[in-house]
């Protein structure tokens, strides 16, 4: 097979002043651009076959919902040619871009003014990708970094490893280079009020200007996993969001990218044309409490709101509305011994998210979750709209080696629904405590399910 490769980007840098995305604990909106950020998209197809190959955007963006992703995908796809199955749209996640208008329409509100410019970048960027392919060959290579850290656990998991994948022209220039790290950025913390990528921004741009070519980030499974100068979250602890500055930005960003860059210039017989392969499926799976009735989800949330006025010593009447349910609670337990405002505060978390979960997914009880697998060569890419932990990726990774071949995972793919933890994250026992448990909307099983899900997918392009 020869295969066709291009790269591309677009500027999609909103102006100071826009609202900025990612920290609840953020007040005021930003005054300066410290980093411009990118749309970045490659394109992969067979020469052989008009409509086949796929294509990957990734975007210097906190987070976007799935309607916005899916007109996205939709307009590259009428301007490529290729199956809307067959694009994928991600974000970075950095907590230093611009607010995307998500929490609007889930509110039903109109998006932000400058919203539909950022979503035209990216099929900007997707469509200049698919027309300035030309004959290429790649290969994947593996290194290893350590810029993060489990953030639940001081020994939790984490996976250091990092895929790299080098795609050039036949005339050995360099098209791109493609890398994953399960690490969120937020180096920077609430306080910060500059338009920024955070450390992929730092990784991106150092390695373009080493290799000369497009580089492009995949976020991996990076849920439970923050950067290391972060330390262990604790309910009890406010101000948790602070970050370290741009020093330690740069910092960060300048080891994965040193680490990315170290993996070295394969061999010339190491270097291949394929082969491709995309698929996938979408999966309705229940809500927390999507699986029991509707009188009885009610009755069960009712039931927590009286064990957290207990907990409190008032009456479920002396409990304030939603919005200000958790606030209100801190403000109760100040005096309290810590561990006794983990528990209330998890308890008012969990009765929140869901309360508010069906609202979320527009009032219905369960979720469709779309799961997208990649075949590049050698490796096979899982795609999720979801946050998922360490565990998950780690999994998946496992599942891929007994079919010999490499695995990763591309979180915050074709949108967001919020977190996903492994059955391990789910036994721990305090995963009741865990912000990430905490953030989940599906009801357990849910990883499980979409992992089978993207098994089947492999398995599927592996006979075909």
């Amino acid at each position: 097979m020869t295969l066709l490769a291009g790269a591309a980007g677009a500027d999609i840098t909103p102006e100071p002043g826009t609202p900025l995305m990612g920290y609840a604990a953020r007040r005021g909106v930003s005054r300066g651009v410290h980093d411009r950020l990118l749309a970045r998209a490659l394109c992969l197809a067979p020469v052989q076959r008009q409509g086949a190959g796929l294509l990957l955007v990734a975007a210097d963006l906190c987070l976007l919902a799935t309607e916005q992703v899916g007109e996205v995908r939709e307009r590259i796809a009428e301007g490529t040619g290729l199956p809307l199955r067959n694009v994928v749209v991600s974000c970075t996640h950095t907590h230093s871009g611009p607010d995307t208008g998500l929490q609007a329409i889930v509110n039903g509100r109109p998006v932000p003014n400058h919203v539909p410019r950022i979503l035209g970048g990216l099929v900007e960027a997707g469509l200049a990708a698919h027309a300035a392919r030309r004959p290429a060959r790649m290969v994947w290579s593996r290194g290893q970094v350590h810029i993060g850290r489990n953030r639940r656990l001081a020994e939790g998991p984490i996976d250091s490893e990092l895929p790299v994948l080098r795609i050039q022209g036949e005339d050995g220039q360099p098209i791109t280079v493609l890398f994953l790290c399960g690490c969120h950025p937020t180096v920077l913390g609430h306080e910060n009020l500059e338009i920024s990528a955070d450390w992929p921004g730092v990784a991106v741009s150092a390695i373009e200007r080493e290799s000369g070519g497009l580089a492009l980030f995949l976020l991996g499974a990076h849920g439970d996993i923050d950067p290391r100068t972060r330390g262990v979250k604790d309910l009890a602890r406010l101000n948790q969001s602070l970050g370290r500055g741009f020093d330690a930005m740069e910092t960060l960003g300048g080891e994965v990218a040193k680490a990315v860059l170290s993996t070295g210039s394969p061999l010339e017989a190491h270097w291949r044309t394929g082969p491709l392969g995309t698929s996938s499926e979408t999966l309705r799976l229940p809500l927390r409490l999507g699986q029991l009735s509707s009188e009885d989800a009610e009755r069960e949330l009712a039931r927590r709101k009286r064990q957290l006025a207990d907990r409190l010593g008032l009456s479920v009447e002396q409990l304030p509305r939603l919005a200000e349910l958790e606030s209100f609670v801190r403000e109760e337990t100040r005096e309290s011994p810590a561990a006794q405002t983990r528990e209330c505060v998890a308890l008012v978390r969990a009765y929140v998210r869901d309360k508010a979960a069906p609202l979320f997914v527009g009032g219905r009880r369960q979720l469709d979750v779309e799961v997208q697998l990649l075949r590049i060569g050698g490796t096979a890419l899982l795609a999720l709209p979801l946050e998922a932990t360490a565990e998950v990726g780690l999994d998946w990774k496992a599942r891929v080696e007994r079919r010999g071949l490499q695995g990763a995972l591309v979180s915050i793919a074709n949108g967001w629904l919020r977190y996903l933890p492994h059955p391990k994250d789910l036994a721990h026992p305090r995963a009741h405590q865990h912000y990430e448990v905490l953030s989940s909307l599906l009801a357990d099983g849910a990883c499980e399910k979409l992992l089978a899900s993207g098994e089947r997918l492999l398995d599927e392009l592996l006979e075909s």
